[in-house]
């Protein structure tokens, strides 16, 4: 069960109070906090790129924030300074809401943030009432399927997959590739 959102004129700064691992919070972005996201983006991809994955590279600065944009993105801030180490960016997609990025620094990696995130973009969704959190990622990368089957993700079989969901499998494939490495998975709420 999704735990109901806080209400009342505090309730954006404390809805996701409890989903982060200790000496974290999770909070929605705040203004000027593009660059310092787009920096996790370019490490995580980074460090993504070196597990196997040469072709990534990260979206420069103005594309980052263009998509930062089209999305709810949550973040995982240190306490002590409030200082991003993480996010998540996600949105509606058809019936379900789309997890479309989910990016941790790596200094900050090996410590909850990513599966406090996606928890915290779960409780979201359900507060929308959207019936489940989609994704896609890759299939050969320890922080792809064996990640978010941990966390209650399911792979679906590519003959299940809807074609709004392939379209943005593809979309969301590196640039020069078929996207045939990623798979779209399904949590239901």
């Amino acid at each position: 069960m999704t735990p109901e959102p806080p209400k009342g004129r505090k309730a954006g700064r404390t809805a996701f109070d409890g989903f982060a691992p200790a000496g974290y919070r999770i909070r929605m972005m705040e203004p000027g906090e593009a660059e310092a996201l787009h920096r996790i983006d370019t490490r995580a991809t980074l460090m993504l790129a070196n597990a196997g994955k040469p072709d990534l590279v990260s979206n420069p600065l103005d594309r980052f924030v263009h998509f930062l944009l089209r999305h709810d993105v949550l973040v995982a801030a240190q306490e002590h300074d409030s200082a991003p180490a993480g996010f998540a960016a996600g949105a509606p997609l058809h019936e379900v809401y789309w997890l479309a990025e989910l990016g941790v620094d790596p200094d900050h990696g090996r410590r909850g943030l990513g599966t406090a995130l996606v928890r915290a973009v779960a409780a979201r969704a359900g507060w929308f009432r959207h019936p489940a959190v989609a994704l896609s990622t890759f299939a050969d990368l320890p922080c792809g399927v064996p990640f978010y089957e941990r966390i209650g993700f399911h792979p679906l079989a590519p003959k299940d997959v809807p074609p709004w969901a392939e379209a943005r499998r593809r979309e969301e494939a590196p640039p020069g590739s078929d996207g045939s490495d990623r798979v779209v998975m399904i949590r239901r709420l």
